[in-house]
């Protein structure tokens, strides 16, 4: 649905039109002492990682509409049987629209396909804190494929009142290979709801409520569908122009067909402060998820944050780190990560950087759910040393009335 609005005529006439489009491509060269992630036999390796792909952006008085692809090359030196070539993939498609002064959509889908856990570590944007999304990925540690559509509805009724109506979906495949999971095939899906209404005290503080329904599905043979409820209190606050602090907490009431009902707290928090040379950003809490590739719901425990330094108007440097923890019936998992980073802009269209990035991956529970090569409740340690190069350039504009 994003994407098919990237397309569509623009719904106003009193601004220009813009449409660009940026060929890209990254390439980068690394050293990881534990590939792949391993709790025994650790084998270092030297590799490479090529990303081609393009953005395109549409731009008009009502809409903004992007759509970014990429595919990916992944060559080892030793561990030949890892090399990959044009099976993953990943595109991200949004557009958010100006439905009237007061009303507000927007789109956002993602699709990672075949994606390995060392093309995410090494050619994410992400990196080194990540997000729920490539934790899962890690925690899997072979081939997965995952999509996710977010769509949100926002409405001012006046000067104090706003309403907020969320719709999200989530489908998982565990597509291992045969040195891990070939004769396992699963599908985790999950969807939610959620809607809320705030009341604007000022225009730095809101206070309101919310209700969130979750249900997931899964076709790994023996797990049963689950469904949440998340009803829950919002608060954002800006104490100072440049810091914002959002939040919501609640309980989730959680039910499995044939286990009962589980209680747990839930809540999700947002600090950022944004100063004359960067940003730094701290998020977390606890939510419903899907644990694992396999299927499985539990709670997901996460902490993660970031700070990006402009030495120059060219250097810039990034730090971060990130925690997940996994809990469900059959399946715990724990991902610590943390790095730094120097980024060159040598040109508009040139960069290079160089990173160091390390990921700690701790399982335990049914050896059936858990990567070959590891052993339950153990850690498996990973260190990456990246170097690389980014290229990027506009090579098409079209603008019209």
């Amino acid at each position: 649905m994003a994407a098919s609005l990237i397309f569509a005529g623009s719904s106003t006439s009193r601004a220009d039109n813009l449409f660009r489009l940026f060929p890209e491509a990254q390439f980068n060269g690394f050293y990881g002492d534990n590939i792949p992630l391993r709790t025994n036999n650790e084998i270092g390796d030297f590799g490479t990682t090529m990303v081609f792909g393009f953005y395109l952006d549409y731009t008009s008085a009502a809409r903004y509409a992007s759509l970014h692809y990429d595919t990916f090359v992944q060559l080892y030196t030793h561990q030949t049987r890892l090399d990959r070539a044009g099976q993953g993939q990943f595109v991200n498609a949004t557009d958010d629209e100006n439905i009237s002064p007061t009303t507000k959509i927007h789109f956002n889908e993602l699709f990672y396909r075949d994606a390995t856990p060392d093309v995410a570590i090494i050619t994410s944007d992400q990196s080194p804190q990540f997000n729920s999304v490539l934790a899962l990925m890690l925690l899997a540690n072979f081939q997965a494929s995952i999509n996710q559509f977010n769509a949100q509805l926002t409405h001012d009724w006046g000067h104090q009142w706003s309403s907020e109506l969320d719709v999200h979906q989530t489908t998982y495949w565990a597509t291992g290979d045969k040195d891990t999971l070939s004769n396992v095939s699963s599908n985790s899906y999950v969807q939610s709801v959620s809607t809320t209404t705030d009341y604007h005290f000022t225009n730095r503080f809101s206070l309101g409520i919310g209700y969130r329904f979750y249900d997931f599905r899964f076709t790994f043979p023996g797990e049963p569908d689950e469904q949440a409820h998340w009803p829950y209190v919002r608060a954002t606050w800006e104490p100072l122009e440049n810091f914002y602090l959002s939040g919501i907490v609640g309980v989730v009431i959680s039910h499995q067909e044939g286990d009962g009902t589980e209680v747990n707290p839930g809540g999700l928090g947002l600090a950022e402060y944004k100063f004359r040379r960067g940003t730094i950003r701290v998020y977390g809490g606890q939510e419903p998820s899907i644990t694992s590739a396999l299927g499985g719901v539990g709670q997901l425990i996460q902490v993660n944050g970031s700070v990006l330094y402009n030495f120059t108007p060219r250097i810039s440097g990034s730090a971060g780190a990130g925690y997940f923890q996994s809990d469900g019936t059959d399946f715990h998992g724990k991902v610590v990560t943390w790095g730094v980073g120097v980024s060159d802009q040598l040109s508009k269209w040139l960069s290079v950087y160089t990173r160091f990035i390390q990921v700690r991956r701790e399982e335990s529970g049914s050896s059936s759910l858990l990567p070959s090569g590891n052993e339950s409740g153990q850690w498996a340690v990973g260190d990456y040393y990246i170097v690389g190069v980014a290229v990027s350039a506009e090579a098409f504009r079209w603008s019209w009335q």
